[in-house]
């Protein structure tokens, strides 16, 4: 039990990492991240600090940064237009991209 517990805040913790360095990117290249979650499904505890909301969900099966205007389809207030992904040099809109996986390597090296 002790070795299942272990592993799952093990996991959650490398998920956690991993989205962060989407985040950092993302804010980092002039982009406006709304939501920082570690899970899926419904809420279990969140906060809001800035402009982004952190927080937990029920299944901690992955996690999500949500930056706005990651599809042409999405509306967003013309004020926020310059900060979507859309909008970002394809340079920056690759950064934020990889900074996951670099985060993941970075700690498959330490």
């Amino acid at each position: 039990m002790a070795m299942t517990i272990a592993i799952a805040i093990g996991l959650i913790f490398t998920i956690m990492l991993h989205e962060a360095g989407h985040l950092i990117a993302a804010k980092r290249g002039g982009m406006k991240a709304t939501e920082f979650f570690v899970g899926f499904g419904p809420r279990l505890w969140s906060f809001r600090r800035g402009e982004t909301e952190y927080g937990i969900k029920a299944i901690p099966a992955g996690g999500y940064v949500r930056v706005i205007g990651m599809t042409n389809l999405e509306e967003v207030e013309p004020e926020d237009e310059a900060r979507t992904y859309r909008s970002a040099p394809y340079k920056r809109k690759m950064v934020m991209i990889l900074a996951g996986v670099t985060v993941n390597l970075l700690l498959a090296y330490l």
